[in-house]
């Protein structure tokens, strides 16, 4: 099975240093989506430049996936 990684980025970097092995790039893609969604609720702050980027074995970037902030709670 191939090897990922899923380091954060937003300005910073904060790097993945063991990775996941996963089926295919799909499988990859599909988890760094279900780990967006995670930074998004534990770091609710907009930042734009914020994402997940998935490295390939080599650590090479093959992928993008942006963290969007919360959504807000309207109270009117």
């Amino acid at each position: 099975m191939p090897h990922y990684y899923f380091d954060i980025k937003d300005g910073h970097r904060f790097v993945d240093a063991s990775g996941l092995d996963l089926r295919n790039d799909d499988a990859a893609i599909a988890k760094a989506k279900v780990l967006a969604i995670g930074v998004s609720i534990d770091k609710p702050e907009v930042d734009p430049k914020r994402h997940i980027a998935v490295l390939n074995g080599s650590r090479e970037q093959i992928f993008s996936v942006p963290v969007y902030s919360k959504p807000s709670m309207s109270t009117t």
